[in-house]
């Protein structure tokens, strides 16, 4: 059965960067699965333009936003990204933060949104790193203040890589407050600090991952009483992740999906989603985790 969901997707997204742990064929595939599905129909779905160089600067230094467009990054630079670099994923990269502020203008319209690219939390404002370009969820966030959709915002972070860009970009800002969940003892190895940063143990399960989610989300929620969550929930704490070192299961990732949609939707904040990392083993289980993301999201839409 179908639903109300707004998904944003682009066929851009799916870039070839050879033969590498970042799979950009898992947009394609969590859609083309919802739809078979019939979580989603065609009508769920639409496409962002990307976002103009100016909405990139609103988070970005002029000089690494020149340096993207005229495909100038230096040998180092192009190192610390950790993927090829190209004209392609330039484009792809403007597609998924044009995606993300779609996205999040869909939440603040209807209460929960999805979008199937995005969550880049480890692009700072002069570079980028670990397979990512720029921060699209921070560009999301900036375009939505300026122009007066929304003042006051969180970050809720369940990727189980810190996410060290996005807390630095808003390190000095009490308008938009960042919470990172993660593996302590993995990348990155410096992680500035986020407004409330829980660094976990390797190895740490379902049980008490929750727990530790319930007790900081209504904390977040009364400190910021924030306008908009980002929630990134990354596929990667997941126990059979190539790069990851937590032990969640599949019901534990539904179960923490569902608990960050209860908390915030229940205290009527609307909830923008982004995919984020995931890195399985089986990339079939990355697709499952993301798809069963969105069906929380649909199912709360019904109750």
């Amino acid at each position: 059965m179908t639903t109300a969901l707004q998904v944003v997707w682009h066929p851009d997204y799916e870039v070839d960067i050879g033969p590498h742990v970042f799979p950009t064929q898992k947009y394609r595939l969590i859609r083309d699965c919802l739809l078979a599905e019939q979580t989603l129909s065609g009508d769920n779905i639409i496409t962002p333009s990307p976002a103009t160089d100016d909405q990139v600067a609103l988070v970005h230094t002029e000089g690494y936003v020149r340096k993207i467009r005229t495909g100038s990054l230096s040998r180092q630079e192009q190192l610390t990204l950790e993927v090829p670099f190209s004209r392609e994923l330039q484009g792809a990269m403007w597609l998924c933060a044009g995606g993300s502020i779609l996205t999040a203008r869909n939440a603040c319209e209807g209460s929960v949104a999805v979008h199937l690219g995005g969550g880049f939390h480890h692009a700072f404002p002069n570079h980028g790193e670990g397979f990512c370009l720029i921060n699209d969820v921070a560009i999301a966030l900036r375009v939505l203040q300026q122009d007066g959709t929304i003042e006051r915002a969180a970050v809720i972070d369940c990727d189980l890589h810190h996410g060290n860009g996005t807390a630095a970009i808003f390190a000095e800002d009490e308008s938009v407050f960042t919470f990172s969940i993660h593996q302590q003892h993995n990348y990155p190895a410096w992680k500035p600090p986020s407004d409330m940063d829980v660094g976990l143990e390797d190895g740490t399960g379902d049980e008490e991952y929750l727990e530790i989610l319930q007790q900081r989300l209504p904390e977040i929620l009364e400190r910021q009483q924030p306008d908009l969550i980002f929630y990134l929930a990354g596929a990667d704490p997941y126990r059979e992740d190539q790069l990851g070192g937590l032990n969640l299961t599949l019901d534990g990732l539904r179960r923490r999906d569902a608990l960050v949609l209860d908390v915030f939707r229940g205290a009527a904040v609307p909830v923008a989603i982004a995919p984020a990392g995931g890195y399985a083993v089986r990339p079939g289980d990355t697709v499952e985790i993301h798809c069963g993301t969105v069906r929380e999201a649909a199912s709360h839409l019904t109750k």
